[in-house]
């Protein structure tokens, strides 16, 4: 069977029309590496004092994903993963002075806005492929998402939870692509003990 070269950040930016970076955009991915600050080397999870986890945190990144459960397995090479999340905070007015007392109540769970492109690899129709997709979508059964980066929020399992599922109009593009766009959030397990 022969192979097609395709450029993924090409692809994406055919359907998304966002220019992907991570870091300083002049620098390109090279701000990412190890480098020296001053007189001390910058520890791989750190540049400039401030930490990759949060210099990452919000920022689209381009990174392969996998989708999965007990029956399906959906790998995604074409995809950008936003994480984002809200906590839950207690705002207590005193009187006679500025402002409120602030109490940090709940983390919220972590919310990741998918957008990525199904390639199919017969060059027809994802076919196959959105199957998958909309079989885990309504699957009962748990669901896990591998992502370098969804990783660094979800300790342990990497369960999720499937908000929704978009497959947006596509005009005279390639018909072996399918851009889609997904909403997902962690799914924690928690055991409740009653005494």
């Amino acid at each position: 069977m022969s192979h097609i070269s395709t450029d993924l950040i090409e692809v994406y930016n055919t359907y998304f029309q966002k220019p992907y970076h991570i870091g300083d955009a002049n620098r390109g991915l090279s701000s990412m590496l190890p480098y020296r600050v001053g007189d001390k080397e910058a520890t791989n999870d750190e540049i400039n004092g401030i930490k990759i986890k949060e210099m990452i945190n919000g920022r689209e990144v381009f990174l392969p994903i996998t989708l999965r459960n007990d029956k399906y397995n959906l790998k995604i090479a074409c995809a950008t993963i936003r994480v984002t999340s809200k906590k839950t905070i207690i705002r207590t007015a005193v009187s006679e002075r500025a402002g409120t007392i602030k109490e940090q109540f709940q983390i919220g769970d972590y919310v990741f806005n998918i957008k990525g492109v199904l390639i199919s690899e017969t060059r027809g129709f994802p076919t196959a492929e959105m199957w998958r997709m909309k079989a885990l979508y309504e699957s009962t059964s748990p669901v896990y998402l591998d992502n370098a980066l969804a990783e660094i929020f979800m300790p342990g399992e990497n369960r999720i939870a499937i908000e929704s599922l978009e497959f947006p109009e596509q005009e005279g593009k390639h018909i072996r692509m399918r851009p889609f766009t997904m909403v997902c959030e962690t799914d924690f397990i928690d055991t409740l003990t009653l005494k």
